[in-house]
């Protein structure tokens, strides 16, 4: 490829060789860090605070990395140094894959706080190599210059080579190699061909040949480690996704001694639980409390529901003997695979599944004046522990869920929260938003229902109802008595310090936060 100096007249040619590399290296970056969030998934979540720390200390070192290449690269530029830091590199990303595992579980066995935790995952297992990659772009220009009226040309087209890659990668890790293979193999394929590329700006043939010989040597590894696995694995089954990272063990209920398949998207939390020996029963006690749509509207027929995760409660319903429908969004078609595997779904003609964000499809259903009408809506989505989607939280979609409903509807949303207390944020915030829709807003607290516990996180179930719904009694309904003695009957009244969430503005992940620092 030429470029020509206008001033000067001549033409400045940039080595092929030199082009790949800046183009493959900005690809190795990319895929380095979208692995990293989810090698540390198991171990830390997906919250904000993972994904700030992981970007944050990657993004230093990559600038870091930038001006310590530079430097050294104006006092000794040679291709020969160059190697050898892209053959360091790829040392530390071999390493990383079969170390990080090891590293997070000491980490996450320190007991730190998730602010510190994520920083010292982030430091220890990505800073070296985003490091050592940050230096190869300043190299690479110092290589390629051979006139200074030219520097601003060869800078520009090795920048614009490196970015061009590190967009191939962003495309190729988040579309194909996280759904194809585990994110230790995937690092170890990006540490082969880091390998190959420092036979690209080596000049001897001696070096050259050992260069080669250690990217078959990582490549084999590659290949074996997607075989038999990499050392100081996480105990279970662990699947990657387009969107989550899923563990999926077995425990005992402590309850009653019943094997319990568990699925996990968060280390805080558990997303959907299964009886071995009963699939179709229910093991959590929340997503019990969406049967009260079946007191609040006893010919419920057609329900929604928002978040599939283990199609837990699809599979309750559809078991019993009830004459229903079910529409399931779920965003990951992944989680629904797994909970065909391993959850007990099976196909069945009064199921649906839509696989899309849940405000997606009221956004395309509230436009659509033919949309169809629910006698039942149930919301389970979250993003990680405790953080519901903040587009699913406001004004807006509270007006697409009432024109979804049936006027006699119920919608029932399942919320982690404190009924007051600084963990109370997001509920007083969904409950404000959802006020504007609906007339009826009564409260469950799932786990704990008595006064004394206002202030403890838990499940909160919210049922909301666009008619005035009557106060039933549990004595009235013993079907239902249990749940209906959860319900809470003091008086309700919104923190005025947390604002009404509306698609401009829905602090879901600060209130969150406070949620899991005073945890």
């Amino acid at each position: 490829m030429n470029y020509e100096n206008k001033k000067g007249g001549r033409k400045v040619k940039i080595p092929v060789r030199l082009q790949l590399v800046s183009f493959f290296s900005g690809a190795a970056t990319m895929i380095l860090e979208l692995t990293g969030s989810r090698m540390v998934a198991p171990f830390f979540g997906t919250s904000l605070i993972v994904w700030t720390a992981l970007i944050g200390i990657i993004m230093t070192s990559l600038c870091l990395g930038n001006w310590i290449g530079g430097s050294i690269a104006d006092k000794n530029p040679d291709g020969k140094l160059l190697g050898r830091i892209l053959m360091f590199a790829a040392i530390i990303i071999a390493l990383t894959a079969y170390l990080s595992n090891y590293v997070l579980t000491t980490l996450q066995g320190m007991a730190l706080n998730l602010y510190m935790s994520s920083v010292f995952s982030a430091l220890i297992i990505f800073a070296p190599s985003s490091l050592l990659l940050g230096m190869v772009s300043p190299f690479l220009a110092r290589l390629a210059m051979q006139n200074i009226d030219s520097s601003g040309g060869v800078v520009g087209k090795l920048s614009a080579l490196n970015s061009a890659g590190s967009i191939l990668g962003t495309f190729l890790g988040g579309f194909v190699l996280i759904s194809l293979f585990p994110s230790g193999v995937i690092l170890m394929f990006v540490a082969s061909f880091v390998a190959l590329l420092s036979v690209l700006v080596y000049t001897g043939t001696w070096r050259k040949l050992f260069s080669l010989a250690f990217f078959i040597l990582l490549f084999g590894g590659a290949y074996t480690a997607k075989t038999y696995g990499l050392p100081f694995s996480p105990v279970g089954v662990q699947i990657d996704t387009a969107y989550n990272h899923l563990s999926i063990v077995e425990s005992v209920d402590r309850r009653n001694g019943r094997r319990v398949r568990v699925l996990i998207t968060d280390p805080d939390a558990t997303q959907s639980l299964m009886y071995t020996d009963h699939p179709s029963e229910l093991v959590s006690e929340y997503t019990k409390f969406y049967d009260l749509a079946f007191h609040y509207k006893p010919d419920t027929k057609k329900i929604l529901m928002l978040g599939g995760g283990g199609y837990c409660v699809p599979r309750y319903l559809l078991s019993g003997s009830r004459d229903i429908t079910i529409d399931v969004v779920e965003l990951d078609p992944g989680v629904t695979q797994a909970a065909r595997d391993y959850f007990n779904l099976k196909d069945d003609e009064r199921l649906k599944i839509f696989h899309e964000d849940a405000r997606t499809f009221l956004n395309r259903n509230f436009n659509d004046e033919n949309s169809e009408t629910y006698d039942a809506i149930f919301m389970d989505t979250f993003s990680s522990a405790t953080v519901i989607p903040f587009q699913l939280t406001t004004v807006e979609t509270a007006a697409r869920l009432r024109k979804l409903l049936k006027p006699d509807g119920v919608l029932i949303v399942n919320i982690i929260a404190s009924v007051y207390g600084p963990k109370a944020g997001v509920f007083h915030g969904i409950y404000k938003a959802f006020s504007n829709s609906f007339t009826t807003m009564m409260i469950f607290p799932a786990n704990a229902p008595s006064p004394q516990y206002a202030y403890a996180l838990q499940n909160i179930i919210l049922v909301a109802m666009g008619n005035n719904a009557s106060t039933v009694s549990p004595e009235q309904d013993s079907n239902f008595s249990r749940l209906l003695a959860h319900q809470w009957l003091n008086p309700f009244v919104p923190d005025a310090g947390v604002p009404v969430f509306t698609d401009a503005f829905a602090p879901v992940e600060r209130y969150a936060l406070v949620q899991q620092d005073v945890h």
